[in-house]
């Protein structure tokens, strides 16, 4: 081999060398990527959405409804009762249990379809179409009772609310606000419950 040859050999090979430097690089810029796009959009603990992520789903759903008319929208909000409790007698780690089984309760009980997200604290969100109210009072009613069946020991139960797109409007601070206030009327019912009990 000449001189020139072995010069030949030697720049294909560092070119070869910076080309896997470089697809390796790439690799990791994907992966550190998907990583970034994961925390952007999913709550760490629970592993459903967070609240940034259903905000930009339901920017997106509310355009779409005022445009297609005729198609609803129903915004679920969705807090667990007594559930302070459960940090303040067994500690914050059997609360983040409880917070995560709640979760994967949330998500059988609705479609891989429907957006179910951790609003924040014990607070979770659901955004459902192509539904009637019925059926989703009646999921709602079955994921109350398997959540008072699990976490009996603890007297946790889960109070809702809804708001219907565009029937109650559409403007998406108002349809949350309004999901939230219902959501806390039948808060208010099951207290009184429990005294009369």
């Amino acid at each position: 081999m000449n001189f020139k040859d072995k010069k030949l050999k030697l720049f294909l090979n560092y070119i070869e060398e910076l080309t896997e430097q470089y697809e390796e690089l790439l690799n990791q810029k994907k992966e550190l990527l998907a990583e970034l796009e994961k925390k952007a959009l999913y709550d760490p603990l629970t592993k459903l959405f967070n609240r940034h992520a259903l905000i930009e789903f339901l920017t997106k759903e509310i355009e779409r409804i005022k445009r297609e008319k005729g198609e609803k929208l129903f915004i679920i909000f969705l807090d667990l009762d007594n559930f302070k409790q459960v940090n303040d007698l067994y500690g914050h780690k059997k609360g983040d249990e409880v917070l995560k089984e709640v979760a994967q309760l949330l998500k059988t009980h609705f479609r891989k379809y429907d957006i179910v997200a951790r609003f924040g604290g014990d607070e979770f969100m659901v955004v459902v179409r192509n539904r009637t109210k019925g059926e989703i009072e009646n999921i709602l009613k079955k994921l109350q009772e398997r959540i008072e069946e699990i976490f009996k020991n603890f007297a946790i139960s889960v109070s809702y609310g809804i708001a219907v797109a565009p029937d109650d409007g559409t403007d998406i601070d108002k349809l949350i606000t309004m999901a939230d206030r219902r959501m806390y009327k039948m808060k208010e019912k099951h207290k009184a419950k429990k005294l009369d009990n």
